[in-house]
């Protein structure tokens, strides 16, 4: 069995789902396929949250795909700002250190929901 350690580092110009009632309350639940769910600390009132959170996942090596989930914390339900996919085999090859484009589904807008920093490798 190995470990897949990810990091999400921050946030870059997350799109404003609290519209003019303050900046979001920000965090990033990670998946390995439909698993493994972890999630960052919220970062309270900022479309460019810093996390530095990291989270460590057991692999038995049929895992395809890390994926990412932004959310606005509200009172009541949460808000989706948007997600991202990234292939194991990206990280698999020798590390992973990008932004990711953030995509909300609702609307079509790659890249323009924000981004999220990454880092992953696996040991």
């Amino acid at each position: 069995m190995t470990t897949l350690i990810v990091t999400i580092i921050a946030g870059k110009n997350l799109k404003d789902e609290d519209m003019g009632a303050g900046k979001n309350d920000a965090y990033v639940e990670v998946y390995v396929d439909d698993d493994y769910k972890q999630r960052t600390k919220t970062i309270n009132d900022s479309n460019n949250p810093k996390w530095n959170d990291q989270m460590d996942f057991n692999l038995n090596g049929n895992e395809r795909h890390l994926h990412l989930h932004v959310y606005d914390q509200d009172t009541g339900s949460d808000d989706s700002i948007g997600s991202a996919q990234i292939d194991l085999q990206e990280i698999r090859q020798g590390g992973y250190n990008k932004w990711v484009p953030i995509h909300d589904h609702g609307f079509g807008r790659l890249g323009k929901d924000g981004q999220v920093h990454v880092k992953a490798h696996i040991n």
